[in-house]
């Protein structure tokens, strides 16, 4: 009797024991929950985000929640995404200034761009304009130069983010010109105080420039990038105006912190290089005039690297001392 009871027992363990490993090892699809983009800032950063969430969202039922953690250069959010479940389910949504900028703009970060923080793929890559206020005398970059040149150590550009400021910096140092720089929290604060004829000029993206350009109160100098932009194309580049050998482009990224299981990694970047050519987030980049830019994650990792030497080079020719 006790055998025949010892063998049930173990019979009924064996079985418990044969399904368990099948259920345990029946993860479920990603995505199984609502996923977050941590936006690093506000502007093009946050509505591109939205654009893929919904395009995401389309394609597999499940919800995409933006969440923008602006200031701080970006480190609000990147601090934020790597003290998350390392899961998949919430990514930073960034910009060269967290991965490629602040590494040489600051003395210590609360991170590391290449241990802690895994790239999913690339998104966007485009050019800043110059603008200045509609009452400002400088109707062209040329203008622009002749005053600064004029008035050395007098004219003052306002910025919010790391590649409005390595804009001007550069337009600087190419131009061997002297400005007084005034640091914002966004960039939405410095263009109040642009308009208001606080600031003299600044660098801009197309998507916060747009509405102020078209009321009539902010006029385009130059582009920052080697080409023109589809939407302005009757503003010049910087080296067209004078400034040879002049060029600065941006960049946006996705990112996953570290420990992300690789099955997840591919599947999210597969779902956001989707939603990146899909038709709705094409007709967005063509509207803010940027370029696609879905390269894998071990692409955008070499590029960043490249980026913060460029940067690095910038920022020492510029003499900034890290905050």
């Amino acid at each position: 009797m006790k055998r025949r009871q010892l063998a049930i027992g173990l019979g009924g363990l064996v079985a418990g024991l044969g399904t368990r490993p099948a259920f345990a090892q029946t993860a479920a699809p990603y995505p199984a929950k609502p996923i977050t983009l941590v936006a690093s800032f506000s502007g093009m950063t946050d509505q591109m985000g939205r654009v893929l969430g919904e395009a995401i969202s389309a394609k597999t039922g499940t919800p995409v929640v933006v969440d923008t953690k602006a200031g701080a250069s970006g480190i609000i959010a990147a601090e934020y995404v790597l003290k998350s479940p390392p899961d998949g389910y919430v990514l930073l949504h960034t910009t060269n200034t967290t991965h490629a900028a602040n590494q040489s703009l600051f003395k210590t970060l609360p991170y590391d761009y290449i241990k802690d923080f895994i790239p999913v793929t690339g998104v966007l890559r485009g050019s800043l304009m110059m603008v200045a206020s509609s009452a400002s005398p400088a109707k062209t970059i040329s203008d622009l130069t002749e005053m600064a040149r004029k008035q050395p150590g007098k004219l003052s550009f306002g910025w919010g983010a790391s590649a409005v400021r390595a804009a001007v910096e550069l337009y600087r140092q190419t131009a061997s010109l002297d400005f007084v720089s005034v640091p914002y929290k966004t960039n939405a604060q410095a263009v109040v105080d642009l308009i208001g004829g606080r600031l003299d000029f600044m660098a801009l993206d197309a998507l916060t420039a747009a509405p102020h350009i078209a009321s009539g109160r902010m006029r385009a100098l130059a582009v920052t990038g080697e080409k023109r932009m589809p939407g302005y194309p009757a503003v010049p580049t910087m080296q067209e105006s004078g400034i040879p050998g002049y060029s600065m482009t941006f960049w946006q990224g996705i990112y996953a912190p570290k420990g992300t299981p690789d099955a997840v990694i591919k599947r999210a970047a597969a779902l956001l290089v989707d939603a990146i050519n899909s038709p709705q987030a094409r007709k967005f980049m063509a509207t803010v005039s940027v370029d696609p830019f879905p390269i894998s994650g071990d692409e955008l990792m070499k590029f960043q690297q490249a980026e913060a030497v460029k940067w690095r080079a910038i920022v020492a020719a510029a003499g900034i001392q890290p905050e």
